[in-house]
């Protein structure tokens, strides 16, 4: 009885080896959500620079057009403007937190997945625990699967794929009335601006109208820039890479 519970215990081991050294050559739940937060907090900073142009874009722009100085006093003209910037400010905050899932997405959902069996064929062996991957791994590991070697060398590919999405989800933050920044965030803001400086009413339209031009401006700026990573630093790429590669 005792040789046959061993025979078992050895046979339920060897059934689910494979799994274990399939799973142990990915890029766990750990691995994934480290990395597209690495990814996060890199473009966050990137985009970030937009919110900046939206805020002064509406410190330049918001009363374009309206005699301004013979309707409010300079200390509430300098608040309304504020108001505004702190709903940009709010409109930043919603969108940052946004990044990290649309890259976690991007990198592991998107076809092609990074994910699956990385054994054929195989590339590269799996170190030791507590060991990294290394550069070499990383290099020859030139096919697309679930393991971080894999990652590391087609990250340019998955930049490339995470410019275009957030890109795209950006410019449709900003796109005209119904969009998330100009619905939940500024005309909020010009609605209170308009309730506490009733004088601004007859010019409700020019308003409306200026943050809309505003918010066009600005999403010009992120199709005719952000694609181009005119502000990544190549550094990144090794701080991302050397992250990915501590994760078994």
């Amino acid at each position: 009885m005792k040789f046959s519970t061993t025979i078992f215990g050895m046979l339920s081991t060897l059934a689910f080896l494979p799994f274990m050294l399939s799973s142990a050559q990915a890029c766990e739940r750990d691995c994934q959500v480290n990395v597209s937060h690495a990814f996060s907090d890199k473009y966050q900073q990137l985009t970030a620079d937009y919110f900046k142009l939206l805020s002064r874009k509406a410190d330049e722009s918001l009363f374009y057009g309206i005699p301004v100085k013979t309707i409010l006093n300079p200390e509430d003209t300098t608040k309304a403007i504020q108001s505004v910037q702190d709903s940009v400010t709010s409109a930043q905050s919603a969108w940052d937190v946004t990044i990290a899932q649309t890259i976690y997405d991007t990198i592991f959902n998107d076809e092609p997945r990074f994910k699956g069996d990385c054994k054929a064929p195989l590339r590269v062996t799996q170190p030791p625990v507590g060991v990294s991957w290394t550069m070499v791994d990383c290099h020859l590991q030139d096919y697309i699967c679930g393991n971080p070697p894999s990652i590391c060398h087609f990250l340019p590919m998955i930049r490339a794929r995470i410019v275009k999405k957030l890109s795209d989800q950006l410019q449709l933050r900003m796109d005209g009335d119904d969009s998330d920044v100009y619905a939940n965030f500024l005309a909020p803001a010009l609605h209170k601006l308009l309730t506490q400086q009733p004088k601004l009413e007859q010019y409700t339209a020019r308003l409306h109208g200026n943050l809309n031009q505003i918010l066009e401006d600005v999403k010009d700026r992120i199709a005719s820039s952000f694609e181009a990573e005119e502000q990544w630093r190549h550094e990144w790429d090794m701080d991302i890479r050397t992250l990915l590669l501590t994760f078994p």
